[in-house]
């Protein structure tokens, strides 16, 4: 059995620490979420319904009943009983149905004047959103007026969140205030949290983003009235499992973490990653903002620019802005020599990734860039990649460079280099 108790907030230096015990085998003292004074108005510690989003996949995971000593959401946990169970099942079978155990709040008036939000990393989907949500027909009750950065996995390790938070929130920063919205952030120990079901099953930040993100959402939900998750996928691709991200589960998944107070709605389930990028394609904010890349923060990058350009996030992005004849507007964040220097042995691998792993919205990008007169190499077999392994560690081991450097008239002009502290966010946080 896993038990959560004993919520409370206490002031710590420039901020606040919301937390609850836990007691089960393996886990820490206590689940945490640390938020600066400017988002402490929107948390809600007396309706803990983040504690129980944070603890139902390792519990889940585990076999283990959850209890949740303090009274939940009606809605939240009735769906947790019941669809959102039984979705999850789907999406991994190795999870189990549990009980879980809370009191019924009383508290599910919504207060008036709280805010929309979204999840703002910098990437195609961040920037969508923000534009589908930003536009003058758009209703009121829809309107963005917030921006969030959760490190709840999604920059990197949470342990290293006072190192990777602080240059996440000021590139969001930078885009709020230059539209007058508000900005928020959180960071917690989820990754701790987690931990104890890894034996059991998977636990890492990808196959378990919506419910890491849904859990720091709730935390907020005194001072946020609606949340837009920007990372779905279309509705034409949806998938219901099984599946390593809970992004194709999204238009499902989402809706199921609403509360009375609360409202969690996926932003731009109608368009696919091409249509979003698309929509951004001629942004000038985008064309100097745009982040996508994974390369981990502190690993060797081949080049300098905001976007390392040789990640697959950066390359299947940049394949669909090169079909689409938008490259260029994008120099100032890609390194476009070093990926036209390079271009065919990066979306071999873009390809093998695609359609080895099965990635689908990679494969849809390669096909539509094809469909547009591009060449992307076919896909490798599984024997032709680990022979090329093989011949690449041998080459690396005598004068081979891993790539081919830019040619002097493409290299990216100075000026357009990210600063040497600039963070590579993930999409959908």
């Amino acid at each position: 059995m896993i038990v959560a108790g004993n919520f409370r907030v206490e002031d710590r230096h420039q901020g606040i620490e919301v937390s609850c015990a836990l007691r089960g085998e393996g886990f820490p003292d206590r689940l945490t979420f640390h938020a600066p004074h400017a988002t402490a108005h929107t948390v809600d510690v007396a309706q803990p319904n983040w504690a129980a989003m944070a603890l139902i996949w390792p519990a889940m995971l585990m076999g283990q009943d959850l209890v949740i000593e303090a009274d939940l959401s009606p809605l939240l946990l009735y769906n947790m009983q019941n669809d959102l169970m039984a979705l999850m099942r789907n999406y991994e079978p190795r999870l189990k149905p549990i009980r879980i155990t809370a009191g019924l709040s009383g508290d599910i008036q919504p207060k008036a004047g709280r805010d929309v939000m979204t999840g703002f990393s910098g990437g195609v989907d961040s920037f969508s959103t923000f534009a589908l949500y930003t536009r003058p027909q758009v209703p009121p009750s829809l309107q963005m007026t917030a921006l969030a950065v959760f490190q709840v996995g999604a920059l990197g390790p949470t342990a290293r969140s006072e190192e990777l938070l602080p240059p996440a929130v000021a590139h969001a920063r930078a885009h709020a205030d230059d539209h007058g919205l508000k900005t928020y952030s959180l960071s917690s120990n989820m990754d701790e949290v987690f931990a104890p079901a890894k034996p059991f099953g998977p636990v890492d930040f990808r196959t378990t983003v919506g419910f890491r993100n849904a859990a720091a959402a709730l935390l907020m939900q005194n001072g946020v009235g609606t949340y837009l998750p920007s990372g779905t996928v279309a509705y034409n691709r949806a998938t219901f499992g099984p599946y390593s991200c809970t992004e194709p589960l999204d238009p499902a998944l989402q809706p199921l973490f609403s509360t009375e107070k609360l409202r969690v709605q996926p932003a731009g389930a109608g368009l696919s990653r091409i249509d979003k990028i698309a929509l951004i394609a001629d942004d000038p904010q985008a064309q100097r903002r745009l982040n996508v890349c994974i390369s981990p923060p502190g690993r060797p990058r081949p080049t300098t620019t905001l976007n390392c350009s040789a990640c697959w996030k950066c390359i299947q992005t940049l394949l669909v802005l090169e079909a689409m004849g938008k490259l260029e507007g994008f120099a100032p964040v890609f390194d476009l020599g070093f990926y036209r220097a390079n271009r065919r042995r990066l979306l071999q691998s873009l390809s093998d990734l695609a359609f080895g792993q099965n990635y689908l919205t990679a494969q849809e990008q390669i096909l539509y860039a094809r469909a547009h007169g591009l060449e992307v190499p076919r896909a490798r077999g599984k024997a032709e990649r680990r022979l090329r392994k093989l011949a690449r560690a041998v080459l690396r081991r005598g004068q081979g460079k891993p790539y081919a450097p830019a040619h002097a008239g493409a290299i990216t002009p100075p000026g357009r280099r990210a600063s040497p502290d600039a963070t590579s966010a993930p999409e959908g946080s």
